[in-house]
């Protein structure tokens, strides 16, 4: 069963996800962008507005953004990191938001924005979760003191004394960061969620969500060339550039390459600790309440959709290699949501669909030059905030390619490398 987000596209929108192989395929890009996912695309789409000259991506399924980047949650949500991620990671989310509603307003809506509030809801003596880490995978090391809890926001998030109501979803408004409710609190804003005996909730709000198909559209409508069915076959690297690529429809001879693939292709992928995740996501129909919050935290939740669908997950299934869909699995999302919206429980299971998230060690996105070259770079690694990542990756690694020069925006998203 496909992800929700295909059926909710009109003709022309899901027409703009299957661009074809153009009949005069540019073999001498100025870049040449390998990879048709989210993070493809908005590279594409910031170096067609800095100015680099012809740009070419390829994809090499006959549909762009089939893996991950069409297959999540529509989460634009870089404020609900800063209980879990660090500094750089914040701010490099918030800037790509803001840029988000800068290209939004410039299409006219194509991408189509809707403002979110998050409210995480936690059991007595839970706090937030490492969003980016799956089970088994220790968490970076941060002091206490930096991880906001139930009853503690961090320091420079105070609470607001505000009645959540009072509090309009705005960038003003988020910059308070999580605010602390109660049982009453979560009852006056979500009538129909539920807090744990001895529980409490966090809310913040100024957060965005996206159908991901329809952004893949939105971008690729202004990322130049684009021939999909192109698959990379090998690079041809004559001392420190890369002079030709490879590809099914023959050897391109780009001025420079940007690798998103997800993961690290050969053949520089000796020595990256990287791997596939999978993932099940679920979706159930409208029901018989009320929710305006994505509900979030260790109970379990989902985002809330305009016609009161919910989308739930995702699981982390180190264990399954399969690309099938565990009904088993995918249905112990809607339980889940059921703990923090009994109103949901029974609710009818519309799509059941899975995705292999990249995932490379370090708890961060990587946007750096491919080791060894002077001309190739490398975007991924994205792991859960591909979407979220995708407009700030794009706008800096057009800068370094423009440039040169590393921006300060992501000198912490470097490859890690094992060393023998």
């Amino acid at each position: 069963m496909p992800a929700i987000w295909g059926a909710r596209l009109s003709d022309g929108q899901r027409a703009a996800l299957r661009p074809g192989r153009p009949d005069d395929l540019d073999r001498c890009p100025d870049v040449l962008v390998v990879g048709g996912g989210a993070v493809g695309l908005a590279v594409a789409v910031a170096c067609q507005r800095a100015g680099l000259g012809r740009t070419l991506v390829l994809e090499r399924e006959p549909e762009l953004a089939t893996a991950a980047s069409g297959a999540n949650a529509g989460t634009i949500a870089p404020d609900m990191h800063v209980a879990t991620d660090s500094p750089e990671f914040v701010a490099f989310g918030r800037a790509g938001r803001a840029l988000y509603r800068e290209l939004d307003a410039e299409w006219g809506g194509a991408i189509g924005l809707w403002p979110t509030r998050w409210l995480n809801v936690f059991g007595p003596g839970q706090a937030p979760l490492v969003t980016r880490q799956a089970p088994g995978i220790p968490p970076a090391d941060r002091p206490a003191a930096d991880r906001p809890t139930a009853d503690r926001p961090a320091a420079d998030r105070p609470a607001a004394d505000r009645p959540a109501a009072d509090r309009p979803a705005t960038d003003e408004s988020a910059a308070d960061g999580f605010y602390v409710l109660d049982a009453g609190g979560v009852r006056a804003l979500e009538p129909d969620v539920r807090l744990p005996q001895g529980g409490s909730a966090l809310l913040v709000e100024g957060q965005l969500g996206v159908n991901p198909l329809r952004l893949a559209g939105a971008l690729a409508a202004h990322a130049g060339p684009i021939a999909t069915g192109t698959a990379m076959r090998g690079v041809t690297i004559r001392g420190d550039r890369i002079v030709a690529v490879r590809t099914s429809a023959g050897d391109i001879t780009p001025g420079a390459v940007v690798v998103a693939t997800g993961l690290v292709p050969a053949p520089w992928a000796t020595g990256v600790p990287q791997r596939w995740i999978k993932g099940h996501m679920l979706a159930v129909g409208p029901g018989p309440w009320r929710l305006g919050s994505v509900l979030g935290g260790a109970l379990g939740g989902g985002t809330p959709l305009a016609d009161g669908s919910v989308v739930c997950g995702g699981t982390f299934d180190e264990d399954d290699s399969t690309p099938d869909v565990r009904p088993e699995v995918a249905d112990s999302l809607a339980a889940e949501l059921a703990l923090v919206l009994p109103a949901a429980a029974g609710a009818t299971v519309t799509h059941r669909w899975c995705c292999f998230r990249p995932y490379i060690e370090g708890r961060q996105p990587v946007i750096d030059r491919l080791p060894g070259v002077v001309n190739g770079w490398f975007a991924g690694g994205h792991f859960t905030t591909g979407i979220m990542m995708a407009a700030g990756t794009g706008a800096a690694v057009a800068s370094w390619v423009a440039g040169s020069r590393r921006p300060e925006s992501v000198r912490t998203f470097d490859l890690p490398l094992r060393r023998s």
